[in-house]
């Protein structure tokens, strides 16, 4: 027990803080009162109805808040898709400002304890400061964020209350007002476009993020968005922050927030202190909504535990707390009526809207609005801010704890290997190796300069595991003899098998330990030159950056010609391509990291490659699959243009075009362009409505007869499966187009990766394996008949005969409809073609081992 003289010392002392931090905060506000309030900048009453701030406006008050405070410094992250800039504003004492490269060693040390003690870990953890990161309107439509973020930092900039100094002390805040400045841009020039119309507050006809759309955050384990790359430096190699608050809005008609606890099911790998730090967060912030009479706060709710594709879910694997909270929203900034009857449950954890345990208090119903939305927003961000200075020393070793364990849990010799060689795509193999980097893993070479190493016991430990291997979606039951707990988003996510990148786990030798080097960038094989008096030059197929290598070539208007099988340094050579020689194609081999090789003519088998001219389709229901194809096609060097609705409808589309391709979307979208949405789905100006309708669908048909190819990307399937096409083929699952009567009841594939066959003698198989894992996200399979002599048809790729075979990573249940069916079939008429793919050949631009199967899909159109 404590001497009564030592409690008076330290009372006198905390006395004694207390008074220096009242003067210090007296004073800086005395200093600071010029600072402008986010109303006063932007000239209206900010959160009012009917009133948004624009990125530009935010930006500039952010700029003008660090120019009048010490508390707020500005870092540039880097440039948006579109060109705008991002930012990140660091606010908190000026002192830990001074010292902010300080705080961040410690932070990165305690991040990776290799070497630390326990005394220093309790040291550095003792002297740190607590890195709270807030992200904010990710999602553009969630748009209460974005204007939260310049209240909350005013209020950081100039409170002079004692408490909130003390917090400011212990914590370095990181603030991102939009996670997506182009689309925050985008959403609010649409609203004030249509404001005092009936359209207000109405959706957009078109994506908002360029490519992503909604799915800018499903990126965060791909790395493939400038955004999300931008961010992700600064977490992970930068200020490796403990805890991450992400804000986002949901539909209006059920609770008013959700917070922590999460819903089920739950990661196996994730280190359950992460859970139990979010769930101390989410317990104050209930707290604290409630305190402040905030009704309809909801947990355990919706949100599961379980998939690392999210912002900060992908950091639970990298031992940061990480915390997502959901607003109800209004019409953008426009408020709505909600009748008590209109509330609803109907999904995980509430199944009807009433009270219940983890929805004690439920919002009556009545008038929201922005105000309402940034009201919680601002209370939930107090609260993570509260929690990270009051458990500051509690989390920063825990961050600490959890890395010591990851490496603990490991073998020391125990390495994930990837060949630089045995690949069928050493180039994506290689891109693995540095996407792990990217993402703060420890990656090594091997001594003889053939293989990347990643070591198992390293503090991102579990990252490695859950990326790296295999998933099995546990099939968790609310009740007896219910169904399972459906997956928030998808059930697989294995790197190797989305990219078809070969990866092995085996124990090294003492002398391989010895002679391996940490890499801090992967290094790209070297092009060998080629002799000079070459003819002609040739490309064995090495994977996805020929097609870039192709596309860049015949801009330069090289000849290309394809030959499926010619004798390449003595042996075999399949899927070759030759090309006229040309001074700049050395360069490109190197830019793609390729090796050409020479011939002095072509051989007789050779087939003319021409450049196609490619037409997208986009709908006014924007697609998100419309998106990510582009960006795949853009990345690779195909030029693309969309075609919309009108253009199809007036039709003579060979004259534009050599390939359509219909992106996933189903068959009411594409024709009737009806989405079937629940909700605030209103009505668009009517420039923006309506489908391909039956015009279009004759239109596709004579595109084709004239000798195009039509490519359909998974349900878009269904448009070419109708009596217009009269193709002999059906979907056996869910009887798209009419022809099938299948009951979906009992198949349910939420996202996972199934075994394919392919014949890759076709051209739409050249270059591929055997077999690859596809990735299935919908109850789509094809059952082809023999077909009228006008028409030819080739299974492509198929299921294996037993279902047992299927799965390699995710859920499939009802996985025996596949048996023996098609998943990628292929007709030609006459000189048309169409190519239906029943899987997701390049979904969210991650399944780079079943890309060129899509890029043969466009070739074989140009092919003469």
């Amino acid at each position: 027990m404590e001497s009564t003289t030592m409690n008076k010392q330290k009372c006198s002392t905390l006395l004694l803080a207390l008074v220096l931090v009242w003067n210090a905060a007296t004073a800086y506000a005395q200093k600071n009162s010029h600072v402008p309030t986010p109303s006063e900048f932007a000239g209206f009453e900010v959160g009012a109805d009917r009133k948004l701030a624009d990125y530009r406006q935010i930006a500039a008050y952010f700029k003008a808040l660090s120019a009048a405070s010490d508390r707020v410094q500005i870092e540039v992250l880097g440039k948006t898709t579109l060109g705008e800039e991002m930012f990140m504003a660091v606010i908190s004492t000026p002192e830990n400002l001074r010292d902010k490269s300080k705080y961040q060693e410690i932070a990165h040390k305690l991040a990776d304890p290799r070497g630390l003690s326990k005394e220093q870990i309790d040291s550095l953890a003792n002297d740190g400061k607590g890195i709270l990161l807030l992200t904010c309107n990710i999602h553009s439509t969630e748009i209460g964020s974005s204007q939260m973020a310049m209240e909350w930092a005013y209020k950081l900039a100039t409170t002079s209350d004692p408490e909130m100094m003390r917090r400011l002390n212990d914590v370095i805040v990181l603030l991102v007002p939009s996670l997506n400045p182009d689309g925050q841009i985008m959403v609010t020039e649409w609203y004030r476009k249509y404001l005092g119309t009936k359209y207000e507050g109405g959706a957009m006809p078109y994506l908002y993020h360029h490519y992503a759309g909604h799915d800018n955050n499903r990126d965060w384990y791909m790395l493939t968005q400038i955004e999300t790359k931008n961010v992700n430096r600064e977490v992970y190699h930068e200020w490796f922050p403990q805890f991450w608050l992400d804000e986002h809005q949901m539909g209006p008609y059920g609770p008013r927030i959700y917070i922590p606890p999460n819903a089920d099911p739950v990661a196996k790998l994730v280190n359950p202190l992460v859970h139990r730090g979010n769930n101390l967060l989410g317990a104050t912030m209930g707290w604290r909504l409630e305190e402040a009479g905030k009704s309809g706060v909801i947990y355990n709710y919706s949100f599961d535990a379980y998939w690392p594709g999210g912002t900060r879910n992908t950091g639970w694997w990298k031992n940061m707390y990480g915390v997502l909270t959901e607003v109800a929203s209004a019409r953008i900034a426009t408020p709505i009526q909600i009748a008590p009857t209109e509330l609803q449950g109907g999904t995980k954890g509430l199944i009807q809207y009433q009270q219940q345990i983890n929805f004690p208090n439920p919002w009556p119903g009545g008038t929201w609005r922005l105000r309402d939305i940034m009201d919680y927003e601002l209370i939930v961000s107090d609260a993570a801010l509260e929690t990270m200075s009051k458990y500051r020393r509690e989390l920063l070793r825990g961050v600490a704890s959890m890395a010591e364990e990851a490496m603990e849990s490991a073998q020391p010799t125990q390495y994930w290997t990837i060949s630089r060689k045995d690949q069928r795509d050493p180039i994506t193999a290689a891109r693995l190796a540095s996407l792990l980097l990217e993402h703060g893993v420890e990656v090594q070479l091997s001594g003889d300069k053939k293989t990347f190493l990643i070591p198992t016991r390293q503090p991102y430990s579990r990252f490695v595991e859950e990326m790296l291997g295999i998933q099995r979606y546990p099939e968790v039951r609310p009740a007896p003899n219910s169904g399972i707990l459906e997956p928030y988003d998808v059930a697989a996510w294995s790197l190797p098998l989305m990219m078809g990148v070969d990866v092995q786990k085996t124990y090294l030798t003492p002398e391989e330990l010895k002679a391996a080097t940490v890499l801090h960038e992967v290094p790209w094989a070297k092009t060998e030159a080629v002799g000079g008096n070459a003819k002609y030059l040739i490309l064995q197929y090495q994977g996805n950056n020929v097609f870039a290598f192709m596309n860049a070539a015949q801009k330069l208007e090289v000849k290309a010609y394809a030959a499926p099988s010619i004798p390449v340094d003595g042996a075999r050579g399949d899927h070759v391509l030759i090309f006229t020689a040309h001074p700049q194609l050395a360069d490109l081999a190197e830019r793609f990291h390729l090796q050409l090789g020479s011939t002095g003519g072509l051989p007789k088998s050779e087939i003319a490659l021409q450049r196609p001219r490619i037409g997208l389709y986009k709908s006014y229901v924007p697609s998100l699959d419309e998106g990510w194809t582009r960006f795949v096609l853009e990345q690779y060097g195909f030029d693309v243009k969309n075609i919309e609705n009108k253009q199809v409808r007036a039709g003579n589309l060979n004259a534009a075009f050599d390939v359509i391709i219909l992106p996933d979307s189903s068959r009411e979208v594409i024709v009737d362009g009806r989405q079937g949405r629940e909700g605030y789905s209103e009505e668009l100006p009517p420039e923006y409505t309506g489908g391909i309708g039956r015009e279009g669908l004759r239109a596709l048909k004579d595109f084709v007869d004239k000798g195009g190819t039509l490519i359909t990307l998974a349900r878009a399937s269904e448009v070419v499966m109708g009596e217009e096409f009269n193709l002999p083929v059906r979907n056996v699952i869910s009887g798209a187009g009419g022809r099938g009567s299948a009951s979906t009841s009992d198949f349910n594939i939420p996202g996972s990766l199934l075994r394919v066959y392919i014949d890759n003698q076709h051209p739409v198989g050249w270059g591929m394996p055997k077999e690859v894992a596809a990735f299935v996200d919908a109850p789509l399979a094809f059952q082809t008949t023999s077909p009228a002599p006008d028409t030819q048809r080739s299974v492509i790729a198929w299921y294996p005969d037993d279902a047992k075979d299927m799965l390699l990573s995710g859920y499939a249940y009802g996985a025996e409809r596949l048996e023996r069916k098609a998943a990628v079939v292929g007709f030609t008429r006459g000189k048309g073609k169409v190519v239906m793919f029943g899987f997701r050949v390049q979904h969210r631009a991650q399944t780079e081992g079943t890309f060129p199967m899509l890029f043969n899909a466009i070739e074989w159109a140009g092919m003469e």
